[in-house]
Parts: C-alpha cells; structure tokens; sequence
C-alpha cells in the first residue's frame, strides 16, 4: 500500500485552499501559492487524475477552467493515509 496523494505539501496545500475558500482557477492558486504555474497545473492533473479535484469550466467569456475539490473523495484519501500509517500510530 502507498501513502497518500495528499503527503505532498503543494497537494496538500491547494487541496486545503481549495477546500477553506472554494473553487479557484489555476492562476488564481498559482499567485496564491507563490509557485509557478507550470508546477501547478502539474500537481492539479495528479489531483484530478485522482478523483481528489474535478475540473469545470467559467461561466466567463474566457471558460477558463475552474477547479474545486471532491470532499468525499478527500475524506477517502484521509482514510487510506490513516490505514498506511496506522503500524506506526
């Protein structure tokens, strides 16, 4: 069994972020996060491919993509982490 996808500190924090103050759009985490935005859309895709993001599109001329987390799916990876780390808790 792995750990989580969430031990990552940047996937864990823009799932945090996402979570506390709701759906965001890549630039918008990226300037937030002070990180680049090429890091960013990398770490969103292994989110999304996860099931742990899910990905809409603005209702704004421009249809950028929105991104917001899926909490069951969060709450699942909380509990695989717990489950990995429970010989050592």
């Amino acid at each position: 069994m792995e750990p989580s996808i969430l031990m990552n500190l940047r996937r864990g924090r823009i799932v945090h972020m996402l979570a506390s103050l709701g759906p965001a759009t890549a630039e918008d985490l990226a300037i937030a996060l002070s990180t680049n935005q090429a890091t960013l859309i990398r770490e969103l895709s292994i989110l999304s491919d996860a099931g742990i993001i899910r990905v809409t599109r603005s209702p704004t001329v421009d249809s950028r993509q929105i991104f917001a987390v899926d909490p069951p799916a969060i709450a699942a990876e909380m509990a695989q982490a717990r489950q990995f780390f429970s010989p050592w808790l």
